[in-house]
């Protein structure tokens, strides 16, 4: 591929010009391709080495990402398409017509571009990773490798729709505790920054003695005023500096993801996801036909969670020391005795691709039931926080206007 710098006629006599990738590396062959559409070249120049990997990398760090919505309803379409007889570069052109993404037609036709020079659509597919996940990739090539392009596309489409409602689900679950915390810890900041400080000035000008529940709550009021700054600037860097912590080190995901599969509802949401999400590619991927071994590399490169994917890379282990699949997950500890048990069965019967779709199945549904009653759930927690957080201030607040009721009624 290289890009070449172009001017022509356009049909309708209007001269256009612009920066165009090929798979060609001539410009004879570059202004061949710009007739196809009864274009007329005026000048066709091939850009430098320097020029087209600058270029290179400037559109892949802008190139945006596909929904895998998106990427679902792509490949669905392509699938019935080819079905109806339309070739795959008219299948994909027609296909990209209904998705609204920038950047997204360009790319697709960079893609037909190359397959019409002779690339595979595997090939190309892995040049374009903002559309095609590695999964996919994989699908793609055995649906060229066995004829069955069409049927691949689409189980792979109906594999996004799940993935997405695994996705979709996990961050409904996980959202619910996380605005509850957030929104109770800003509650009461704002207590301590506003309201006790009004009621404490009350006391002083009344020169009321304060108990030692409320010089705690004074303590704790002045210092949020004194360093409110401070700790606002704190509390931003210290998001942001986890965040890209987090994106850039291997250690503090691993870390991270450590503490959340220790917190009581986060345990049960994140694993109920994994497994899902494994269980699902795994089906998927042998019912493909790619063998064990490969299956588990992509398994262990496609899985976020960075404890789920040593665990992965324990289950590669086993298998390749000549251990059964189901003793491999076993060794691996983190997986339920359950999935190991359907594991097992589906090896001693051969039919493993189903009951790890059933397993898939069992935890799909388990995350759909968590976001239904994930309120329910941490409702109760909830309320014993918040109830021992206010009562504590309430107490601290009123023992001071007690004290004053009290001596005001002796006189």
């Amino acid at each position: 591929m290289s890009y070449f710098k172009y001017k022509l006629i356009e049909p309708t006599g209007k001269i256009s010009s612009g920066i165009i990738n090929l798979p060609y590396e001539d410009e004879i062959s570059a202004s061949f391709h710009l007739e196809r559409e009864n274009n007329t070249p005026i000048h066709v120049k091939k850009m430098g080495s320097v020029a087209s990997f600058l270029l290179q990398k400037f559109h892949i760090i802008t190139r945006k990402k596909l929904s895998r919505t998106l990427q679902a309803e792509f490949l669905s379409n392509i699938s019935m398409m080819l079905r109806s007889g339309m070739t795959l570069t008219t299948a994909m052109s027609e296909a990209a017509t209904g998705i609204d993404t920038p950047g997204f037609e360009s790319d697709v036709d960079d893609m037909i571009t190359r397959i019409e020079g002779g690339t595979t659509f595997s090939e190309v597919a892995g040049k374009y990773r903002n559309i095609f996940p590695k999964t996919i990739i994989h699908l793609i090539h055995m649906g060229e490798e066995t004829g069955k392009l069409d049927q691949m596309l689409i189980d792979a489409s109906e594999h996004l729709k799940r993935i997405e409602s695994i996705a979709s689900d996990t961050k409904q679950a996980l959202l619910y505790p996380s605005f509850v915390f957030i929104t109770m810890g800003v509650g009461v900041v704002f207590w301590f920054y506003y309201v006790v400080p009004k009621i404490i000035s009350l006391f002083k000008d009344m020169d009321v003695s304060l108990p030692m529940i409320t010089r705690c709550l004074v303590s704790i009021s002045n210092f949020l005023q004194n360093n409110y700054l401070t700790l606002s600037l704190g509390v931003i860097s210290a998001v942001f500096i986890s965040v890209i912590s987090y994106k850039a080190s291997k250690r503090t995901r691993r870390a991270a993801d450590a503490l959340l599969l220790r917190l009581p509802v986060f345990k049960t949401i994140i694993s109920a996801a994994n497994l899902a999400f494994i269980t699902e590619y795994f089906s998927l991927l042998l019912n493909a036909g790619i063998d064990i071994i490969q299956t588990i590399q992509i398994l262990e490169d496609s899985t976020r969670n960075e404890i789920y994917r040593e665990k992965l890379g324990v289950v590669m282990s086993c298998i390749l020391r000549s251990d059964t699949i189901a003793d491999s997950f076993k060794n691996a500890i983190i997986f339920p005795s359950f999935v190991v048990r359907m594991i097992n069965v589906g090896e001693l019967s051969g039919t493993l691709d189903e009951q790890l779709s059933n397993i898939a199945q069992n935890y799909r549904n388990k995350l759909s039931i968590l976001v239904a009653t994930i309120g329910k759930t941490i409702e109760p927690v909830v309320l014993i926080i918040a109830g021992i957080l206010f009562m504590i201030i309430i107490v601290g607040l009123f023992l001071p206007i007690y004290d004053l009721v009290s001596q005001v009624g002796a006189r």
